[in-house]
């Protein structure tokens, strides 16, 4: 409940043992974009939820049909189709010479789409006029994918990428407290008593009226650490090592955790870790400036939207040009080894710091650069989802998140660092897939975004979707009850946009927009018109 009422004042003792889990707890967009995403979408998943689990077994005419490998009879190969186009040019001796027919071409798709659908109410509005970004390719196929062996040659190479240089230390001998520490924060404790303030962290009462915080309990707590701290720290060098290690308790873990000293001063954490839906998660982030300046542990990253606190970034204000931070990361990737990545979209990033008030302060701005991989020319579409949700807090399922690699980087270099669960690529399933006609997407986008909104029009002013993209790609989708570490990459089309909200709660009105430019609103399989939820994966 501490930690869940804000941030505390003094970072030591148990909190400095708790940093650890806040510097690496760097989710896509970081911690206060995904607390804000996930808010916003509680009552939509609600429903979507719903009808991607509980009509798993329904009429082949409905939307929503069985996902993974329930699902792969849908995945029939194309017929035929006549690749010859006639070409009316007066200068063409041929009037049947062969011309190169895309999937554009099949599909019948436009290159910008425009509609606007309501529900009966009024207060649901999707404006839709967007751009139809199409591979250029001529057929597209659904592959197998299995996460890549988390092996020790891939970890030595990403340590060396980054901290070849550097005196790489173990987070529990870097943050361990000295009875010195111990004792400054046991004074201070006791001085907030001696004065009457039993809640020097203003994290309030509870429902009863008493301190949430409970001073007395931690002094306890520190005189007891006292007794066992050491006089003096003692520095222990480590690196990640892959398998699974032995741990103090006797359990096994696949995790190491540490602290990165460069030679120009700079700080750096480091973690990596197998676990949860995590095949192999790798988080980077610089906690100290090249003078030895630490940062506040609550600094985030997170792209820069309409909502964000601060003034939009430009290549002035960042003081490094978009084709020098491209450099600069592909230099790293190289380093890496990642050569099945490449480079697929940027946004201009903000460095915000959480105050003690809750309030957010700019520290500073970036870029957001993001890799994906592509395959025969069609890549995995970029979005903001990681995929791996488990359908309830009770689930038992073993999950899988999806393939990221993603670097804020601003003037001083790369700031911080994501990279997880790399794929395997496997064998075609089928070669040339049978799609829908991008007309009848269309008609299924725009009756669905009604249909996933419409609980959340009970309790809502107005929502107004403004879509201006409309993106057909890859995306992994697989079945976690029966097999949570195979997927199959299949054609999606995803919309995004931005969306505006206004309601009323506990009788104050507000005002919400969400624009991130990887939110993708609704994903469609392009196979067989039903919605995957990305949160999810299938």
């Amino acid at each position: 409940k501490i930690m869940e009422a804000g941030r505390p004042r003094r970072a030591c003792g148990r909190f400095g043992v708790m940093k650890d889990a806040i510097l690496v707890d760097i989710n896509r967009k970081e911690n206060l974009f995904n607390m804000r995403k996930n808010i916003n979408k509680i009552v939509g998943l609600t429903l979507c939820i719903g009808m991607l689990t509980g009509c798993a077994h329904t009429p082949e005419s409905s939307l929503v049909k069985p996902k993974g490998s329930k699902a792969e009879d849908a995945y029939t190969e194309a017929e035929g189709v006549d690749m010859v186009k006639e070409d009316s040019s007066e200068n063409t001796k041929d009037k049947n010479t062969a011309v190169r027919t895309t999937i554009r071409d099949l599909l019948n798709a436009p290159e910008t789409y425009k509609s606007q659908t309501t529900d009966d109410s009024a207060k649901l509005v999707v404006n839709t006029d967007a751009t139809v970004e199409i591979p250029d390719v001529e057929k597209i196929s659904a592959i197998s994918v299995t996460p890549a062996e988390v092996t020790q040659d891939l970890l030595d190479r990403i340590t060396d990428a980054f901290f070849s240089e550097a005196k790489l230390y173990t987070s529990d001998s870097y943050y361990t407290q000295t009875k010195d520490e111990i004792k400054k924060t046991l004074d201070e404790l006791k001085e907030d008593v001696a004065n009457g303030n039993l809640d020097p962290y203003n994290y309030g009462t509870d429902e009863d009226g008493n301190y949430i915080y409970d001073i007395y309990g931690e002094i306890e707590m520190y005189e007891q650490e006292y007794e066992s701290a050491p006089e003096t720290k003692t520095l222990v060098e480590g690196r990640p090592v892959a398998g699974s290690q032995e741990a103090e308790n006797g359990t096994a873990e696949n995790e190491f955790s540490g602290v990165a000293q460069m030679p120009d001063g700079s700080e750096y954490f480091y973690k990596t870790s197998s676990s949860g839906s995590d095949t192999l998660s790798v988080k980077i982030r610089k906690t100290a400036k090249s003078s030895g300046e630490k940062l506040p542990a609550d600094t985030t990253w997170s792209e820069y939207t309409s909502f964000s606190e601060g003034e939009k970034p430009t290549e002035e204000s960042i003081g490094i040009s978009l084709d020098e931070a491209k450099k600069m990361v592909q230099e790293k990737v190289d380093k890496m080894g990642i050569t099945d990545l490449q480079f697929s979209d940027w946004s201009y990033a903000l460095c915000n710091n959480l105050e003690e008030d809750n309030s957010l302060s700019n520290l500073g701005s970036g870029y957001a650069i993001y890799y994906t991989r592509t395959i025969n020319g069609i890549p995995i579409t970029q979005t903001m989802a990681d995929g791996g949700a488990l359908e309830d807090m009770d689930s038992t399922m073993e999950t899988w998140s999806y393939e990221s690699l993603y670097f804020f980087v601003d003037k001083d270099g790369i700031e911080s660092m994501s990279y997880s669960n790399p794929y395997t690529i496997g064998e075609t399933k089928t070669e040339n897939l049978n799609l829908l006609p991008f007309s009848e997407i269309m008609k299924t986008y725009e009756k669905m975004m009604v249909v996933t909104n419409a609980d959340n029009m009970e309790y809502e002013k107005s929502r107004v979707y403004d879509i201006d993209r409309i993106v057909l790609g890859y995306a992994r989708i697989y079945e976690p009850s029966t097999d949570p570490h195979t997927g199959l990459l299949v054609p999606v089309w995803d919309f995004f946009g931005s969306r505006k909200v206004e309601g009323d709660y506990d009788g104050n009105s507000y005002s919400d927009i969400t624009d991130y430019p990887s939110w993708s609103f609704l994903t469609i399989n392009a196979v067989d018109g039903s919605i995957i939820d990305r949160d999810l994966g299938y």
